[in-house]
C-alpha cells in the first residue's frame, strides 16, 4: 500500500471526522459560503461520479482552488516533466537488484498489460512516477477529480488557483529518497489488494479509516506525515483564509488532507471558521 501513499496524497492523536467528503466553509465577513471537497487522484471510470450536491456547490463558486493550479503554460509543464526523470541517464534497473527488477517487469507485463516498449520508456521515471504510470495502466479506464474540475472551471469561465506551487509539490515528492520510493513500489506490487481497501474507504467516505490506513502505512518513514500532510496543511490555511474572504471558492484537495488534528478541517475551525458537513445527494 505504500506505493499508493504519495499519489493518493497528491495526486491526515486522530480527530474523528467520519462520513463526509463535502463541507461548507462560512467566511468571517458574512459573504457567500465556500466549499471544501476531498478527492482521490485516480479513480476507476466506472466508480467515478459527481453528485448533484457537488455540482451545485461547484457552480455556486467563482474560483476553483486545488493543491496546485493545473492551468500551466507549456514551459512549466516541460519543467515539471523533467523533474520526473531519473538523473544521469539512470533507469529503474539501476536502482533495484536483479530479483527486484525481474519482479517489477513480470508484474507490469502480466498484471498491468504493459507493453515492453512502454515499460522501457517508463523505466526512466523516478519510482514514484513509475508507480503512478503503472497504476494507470493497471486500472485501464480512469478518471481524475482534479482534471474533471479543471474542465468544469474552464467551461464555466471560473478563475483557478493553487494552494501551493507545482515546484513546492515536486520538491516534497523528491524529498523522498529513491531507495524509499523503490520500497514503496515493491510494497504495492507485493500487496496489490491494498489499493482496493483504500478505494473502498474513500467510496464509503470513511475519512477516519482512510487516515488511519495512511498513518499505519507510513510508519517506516518517520517524516512522512509531517512532510506530506501536516506541514502542507498548515501552509494552506492562510491561503484558503485569504481566498474565501474574497469570494465563494470551491477547494478540492486529496481526502487524506481533511481529517486529523492538523488536518484542513480542524485547522480551519481553529482559525475561527465554521466548517460543516454537507450531505451529498445523487
Amino acid at each position: 500500500m505504500k506505493q499508493y501513499l504519495l499519489w493518493f496524497l497528491f495526486l491526515s492523536s486522530v480527530a474523528s471526522i467520519k462520513g463526509q467528503l463535502l463541507y461548507t466553509i462560512q467566511p468571517k465577513n458574512g459573504n457567500a459560503v465556500s466549499y471544501l471537497y476531498g478527492t482521490i487522484h485516480m479513480m476507476p471510470k466506472d466508480r467515478f461520479q459527481l453528485s448533484s450536491s457537488l455540482i451545485k456547490a461547484f457552480e455556486s463558486c467563482s474560483t476553483l482552488a486545488m493543491e496546485v493550479d493545473l492551468n500551466m503554460n507549456l514551459s512549466a509543464k516541460i519543467a515539471v516533466a523533467q523533474q520526473t526523470i531519473l538523473p544521469d541517464g539512470k533507469t529503474l534497473k539501476d536502482l533495484t537488484t536483479p530479483e527486484e527488477y525481474a519482479k517489477i517487469v513480470r508484474y507490469c507485463l502480466d498484471s498491468c498489460g504493459m507493453s515492453k516498449k512502454k515499460l522501457k520508456r517508463y523505466s526512466r521515471l523516478k519510482p514514484f512516477f513509475f508507480s503512478s504510470a503503472m497504476l494507470q495502466d493497471q486500472l485501464k479506464d480512469i478518471k481524475s477529480y482534479e482534471m474533471e474540475f479543471q474542465k468544469m472551471a474552464e467551461k464555466g469561465k471560473k478563475s483557478t488557483m493553487g494552494l501551493e506551487s507545482i515546484q513546492v509539490q515536486m520538491e516534497t515528492i523528491n524529498s523522498v529518497s529513491l531507495e524509499d520510493q523503490v520500497s514503496m513500489l515493491l510494497d504495492g506490487i507485493n500487496q496489490p489488494q491494498k489499493y482496493q481497501g483504500m478505494l473502498q474507504a474513500y467510496l464509503a467516505e470513511d475519512l477516519d479509516g482512510l487516515y488511519k490506513d495512511i498513518v499505519a502505512e507510513s510508519e517506516g518513514f518517520p517524516n512522512f506525515i509531517e512532510d506530506f500532510l501536516n506541514r502542507r496543511n498548515r501552509n494552506w490555511i492562510p491561503v484558503i483564509s485569504d481566498q474565501i474572504e474574497r469570494g465563494a471558492t470551491f477547494i478540492a484537495v486529496g481526502a487524506g488532507h481533511l481529517p486529523g488534528e492538523q488536518g484542513v478541517i480542524t485547522l480551519l475551525r481553529n482559525a475561527g471558521y465554521t466548517v460543516m458537513q454537507l450531505n451529498q445527494t445523487h
